[in-house]
């Protein structure tokens, strides 16, 4: 039996000798040089965003990274998880079969279907409800749909209600083509087959 070694030889590592009893200088004690060095960058970074702002570069590029929302809106990238969304095919049909994977998956039960039959053997939801006050956007349900028929979408707006029966939506407010969500889809094919799903 060979005996297998775990982890990293100190050696390679180089471990930084801690001074764990370090005199300070009275300098040092009072922190004046870190609490104006401080200052400093805070100031920086005030006076840049200021300026930028009072005076936005004209056909340049800002620099300050702010985005004034909602006038500009960033671009998400398809790892992003927003609004669970049903995906339609091309003839505008719910893709999902019924399955109830998703709402078995769901950890805080959010996903509610009541399936039907169109002809034997071929199930569609009659009834598709997600509840979004208690969705957690964790895209389970994304992960184990068959039919890559519900994912997660780049939808962030109107998240926020004050009534919680604004949250639940049916399956006519969730059917969205399968062109709008289409870099979605190539990322989950992308990083679920990494995982060999």
């Amino acid at each position: 039996m060979t005996s297998v070694q775990v982890g990293i030889p100190a050696a390679v590592l180089k471990p930084k000798k801690v001074r764990r009893r370090l005199d300070m200088t009275l300098w040092e004690k009072l922190y004046v040089a870190e609490i104006v060095r401080g200052l400093v960058v805070t100031s920086k970074h005030f006076f840049i965003n200021m300026i930028g702002f009072i005076f936005p570069p004209a056909g340049k590029k800002r620099k300050i990274f702010t985005v004034y929302y909602p006038e500009e809106k960033l671009t998400l990238p398809p790892a992003y998880r927003g609004r669970p969304v049903l995906v339609a095919d091309a003839q505008g049909k719910e893709k999902c079969v019924a399955c109830g994977l998703c709402e078995k998956m769901c950890p805080a039960h959010a996903i509610s279907i009541v399936a039907a039959e169109k002809a034997p053997g071929e199930r569609y939801p009659e009834r598709y409800t997600l509840d979004l006050g208690r969705c957690v956007y964790c895209g389970y349900c994304e992960e184990v749909c068959p039919k890559e028929a519900i994912v997660m979408s780049d939808e962030y707006q109107g998240l926020a209600q004050r009534e919680r029966s604004r949250l639940v939506f049916q399956k006519e407010q969730l059917l969205r083509p399968e062109s709008k969500v289409k870099a979605r889809l190539s990322y989950v094919r992308r990083i679920y087959s990494k995982w060999n799903y």
